[in-house]
């Protein structure tokens, strides 16, 4: 009876030791991992590129012979800094700034309507920059969102006569100097900074924790703005003229996040 007693005894004492050594010597469970979202708050600056298209018209010269409509067009590039704000229901909150170098122009030559006018215009949007907030949707590393602001734009309008004494002889078109009945040739040119507004809308992607990449759409609008061109040939004429000037640019981008 000892001996049946003694023999259970290992038996249950043997079964906890393998149980234990069971437990410890059973794998660890795997590190859980962290899949935090991108955070889009913070400084940052960049650089874009892209390409631009719009209309100005003399709007006190309704005429088309007059003052044509002028469809502008061309390149353009610049730089832009900023500082967004995300907050807990991912909604981004930003404020933005940029300067755009380029020519959004258009070159008219008086011929296009009238064969024998040697008077030609010449319009441009050159330097310009805007100020905007920014108002998107944090998709972790997307952000599509939606802006508008001040625009603000260094504007060019040139008037002149061409030399054409040599086709138009006779036609008394000519800017000309030293022909009986012909006008001088001249260049008028006239720079005035306006101001107006500008709406948009884009979509950026963060590429890594501090890159980022955009496509961005803005249309401005810089109002009505007055400037005095003067025809030295006709002193007396009207030489104030009131230009309405639009328009788009299509821009791609990329940010350094600090």
């Amino acid at each position: 009876m000892k001996k049946i007693v003694a023999l259970l005894a290992m038996t249950i004492l043997s079964g906890q030791a393998f149980a234990a050594d069971a437990i410890v010597s059973a794998p660890e469970p795997a590190p859980v991992q962290d899949y935090t979202t991108f955070n889009w708050s913070g400084a940052y600056i960049g650089a874009h590129a892209g390409y631009g298209w719009g209309k100005t018209r003399d709007v006190d010269h309704p005429k088309p012979a007059d003052s044509p409509e002028k469809k502008l067009k061309g390149g353009l590039g610049g730089l832009q800094a900023g500082y967004n704000w995300q907050f807990d229901n991912n909604i981004v909150l930003g404020a933005e700034a940029d300067v755009t170098f380029g020519a959004i122009k258009k070159n008219w030559d008086g011929t296009a309507i009238n064969k024998d006018s040697p008077y030609y215009t010449r319009d441009k949007i050159g330097t310009h920059g805007t100020v905007r907030a920014r108002l998107g949707y944090a998709a972790d590393r997307f952000l599509p969102y939606v802006t508008g602001g001040l625009a603000w734009a260094d504007v060019k309008h040139t008037l002149g006569c061409y030399d054409r004494s040599a086709t138009l002889s006779g036609t008394g078109y000519a800017c000309t100097t030293g022909s009986s009945g012909n006008k001088p040739a001249f260049n008028t040119e006239k720079s005035k900074t306006s101001v107006g507004y500008t709406v948009g809308a884009g979509l950026e992607y963060a590429v890594t924790d501090n890159w980022t990449v955009k496509g961005e759409y803005l249309f401005t609008d810089l109002g009505k703005n007055k400037v005095t061109i003067v025809d030295p040939n006709y002193p007396n004429a009207h030489s104030e003229r009131n230009f309405k000037t639009r328009f788009n640019e299509v821009r791609i981008g990329v940010n350094y996040k600090f």
